[in-house]
């Protein structure tokens, strides 16, 4: 709970600080602005190792194979990628390049998950063979 707050000072202060650049240093304000986006996804990167303890002791405990859990964090990863990097296109007014990242992130989810999807499929398969 103390990270939320931790990465939001964080935001906060380097919002601030950018906004003052923008009006001295306009060129510098999107080299600032993507520095500090960066060391706040590497800070909740960090803080998150927990979470990937956590979801490992599931994935041991379920009995379900963990190639199938690895393809989800995987589309998660992508996910959270993409959304950081369209984000900062947005905010750099570039929301041509955005929607574009935006779209490429959504295929590589869709390409990522097919081996997903051929289980599903063999699992119907399977029920209505019954």
């Amino acid at each position: 709970m103390n990270e939320v707050f931790t990465i939001a000072g964080i935001g906060i202060v380097s919002t601030s600080f950018v906004l003052i650049l923008k009006q001295y240093r306009p060129e510098f304000a999107f080299a600032a602005a993507l520095a500090a986006g960066i060391f706040i996804f590497g800070y909740a990167v960090l803080t998150s190792s927990e979470i990937f303890e956590h979801a490992k002791n599931l994935v041991d405990i379920s009995g379900i194979d963990s190639e199938k859990y690895a393809i989800l964090f995987r589309c998660f990863g992508i996910s959270i990628v993409t959304k950081i990097a369209s984000e900062t296109c947005k905010d750099c007014g570039q929301g041509s390049i955005s929607s574009k990242i935006d779209f490429a992130g959504k295929i590589s989810i869709l390409l990522s998950a097919v081996p997903l999807y051929s289980e599903i499929i063999g699992i119907i398969k399977n029920l209505i063979d019954l």
